[in-house]
Formats: structure tokens, sequence, C-alpha cells
């Protein structure tokens, strides 16, 4: 299989279940990012703090992990051996 479909199929993959574990610990957050009452400037702050590194980590695990995959292993293996991989014949010529 090429590595770019291979790659594509793996992300449809995966993306529900990043998504939904992603969401679920945003969503449990949000009540400290919006708290209101005593200490809510100290629980607000984390809350906010917290709730933008989990968005930014859901953005890397979508996006940039499966383009920086595909990058590496063309860079890693080189044309030639990635050639000989995806059809079949991993031996060294």
């Amino acid at each position: 299989m090429e590595i770019i479909s291979a790659t594509l199929e793996a992300v449809k993959l995966r993306l529900r279940p990043i998504i939904m574990t992603s969401m679920a610990f945003i969503f449990g957050v949000s009540p400290l990012a919006l708290a209101t009452g005593a200490g809510a400037q100290a629980r607000s702050t984390i809350g906010f703090t917290v709730l933008g590194g989990m968005l930014a980590a859901t953005m890397l695990a979508v996006l940039v992990v499966p383009i920086l995959f595909v990058t590496i292993i063309r860079f890693g293996y080189g044309k030639e051996k990635l050639e000989r991989l995806q059809s079949g014949n991993p031996e060294n010529k």
C-alpha cells in the first residue's frame, strides 16, 4: 500500500477516538475555566491554560503527526527502498 493512502486510512480510523477523548477532557475542564466565586481567578487561569493546551495537542495529533509521519518515512527510507517496500520486495539489492 502506498504510504500516503495508508496514512490517510489511519487518519480516518483514528480521528473519531482522538476527537472524542479530547472533547471529553475539554468539556470536563470547562467548569474549571468558567469558575466563579472564591478563588475563581486562580481556577480560571489554570482552566484556560489546560483547555488551550488540550486544544493545541488535539490539533497537533490530528494535523501535524500524519504529515510528520509521511515526511520522516520518505526521508528515512529514501525513494528506492520505499518503492521496493511498497512493491512487496523488501530485500536489499
